[in-house]
C-alpha cells in the first residue's frame, strides 16, 4: 500500500474528476461524497478538499471539463454556420454521454476556464461573420440555452425506467389512431410523425437560419 506522502503525491485534479465521473456515472450525483472520493482514490477523505472547495465546485468543474471536450472536437477552417453546427453537436454529444451530470449541470454556468473559451469562441465567430456585438451576445445566449436545454432533455429520457421509455418510443402509433374527424391536421400529418423522432437538427438549422437573416441585414446596411 502506498504511503500517505505517496497518495498525495498520486493525487492530482483530472485523477479526482475522473473518479468522480466514475461514481456520478454509475450511482448518481447523491452517491459522490468526499468520504466516498476519498474510498475511491484510496487516499484520505479530506485530501480532495485541497482542489475543491466543496462537492457543487467539483460538480461545476466536471461540467466545465465536458465543455473543453466539445471545443477540443472543432474542426478548422469551417464557415461560421458550419462551426456553430459542430459545436452545438460536439457539446450535446459531450453531455449526454454522462447524463447524469447533464441533469445537473445543463442549468448551470460553471464559470470555468473551458465555458469562457466557449463563448469567447462563438462572440469572435460571430463577429467575423458580421454580426454585431449586441446580436452577437443575443445569439451566444440563445444557441447554448438550445443546447444546454435540449441536453437536458435527453439526459433526463435516457434516466426513465425502461418501461416508461418505451411507452414515450410509441407515441406516434397512440396520435395515428385518432380520428380524422376530430383531430384533421393530426390526421394529415400521420406519414410523417416519425421523420424526426429528435428535432435536434432542425431546432439548430432553425436558429442559424435566423442568425443566417441578420448576418445578411448586417452586410447590407453597412454597404
Amino acid at each position: 500500500m502506498p504511503t500517505q506522502t505517496e497518495q498525495r503525491a498520486e493525487l492530482s485534479h483530472e485523477r479526482i474528476l475522473d473518479a468522480a465521473q466514475e461514481v456520478i456515472d454509475a450511482e448518481g450525483e447523491s452517491a459522490l461524497t468526499f468520504r466516498r472520493l476519498g474510498a475511491q482514490l484510496g487516499a484520505d477523505p479530506t485530501a480532495a478538499y485541497r482542489y475543491f472547495k466543496s462537492k457543487d465546485d467539483l460538480l461545476l468543474a466536471l461540467g466545465d471539463r465536458l465543455l473543453g471536450e466539445a471545443m477540443d472536437q472543432l474542426s478548422p477552417g469551417q464557415t461560421w454556420r458550419g462551426d456553430l453546427t459542430q459545436l452545438a453537436h460536439h457539446l450535446r454529444d459531450a453531455l449526454v454521454s454522462h447524463p447524469r451530470l447533464a441533469v445537473l449541470i445543463s442549468v448551470r454556468t460553471t464559470q470555468g476556464e473551458q465555458e469562457a473559451r466557449g463563448i469567447e469562441h462563438i462572440l469572435a465567430t460571430l463577429a467575423d461573420a458580421g454580426l454585431s456585438t449586441q446580436d452577437a451576445v443575443r445569439v451566444w445566449r440563445a444557441l447554448a440555452d438550445t443546447v444546454l436545454a435540449w441536453s437536458g432533455f435527453s439526459a433526463a429520457y435516457l434516466a426513465l425506467p425502461d418501461d416508461i421509455k418505451t411507452r414515450e418510443a410509441t407515441w406516434t402509433t397512440a396520435y395515428r389512431r385518432l380520428p380524422a374527424d376530430s383531430y384533421p391536421h393530426i390526421h394529415a400529418a400521420r406519414p410523417y410523425l416519425d421523420e424526426d423522432a429528435d428535432a435536434f437538427d432542425f431546432a439548430i438549422e432553425l436558429l442559424l437560419d435566423g442568425v443566417a437573416t441578420r448576418i445578411a441585414a448586417s452586410h447590407q446596411e453597412n454597404r
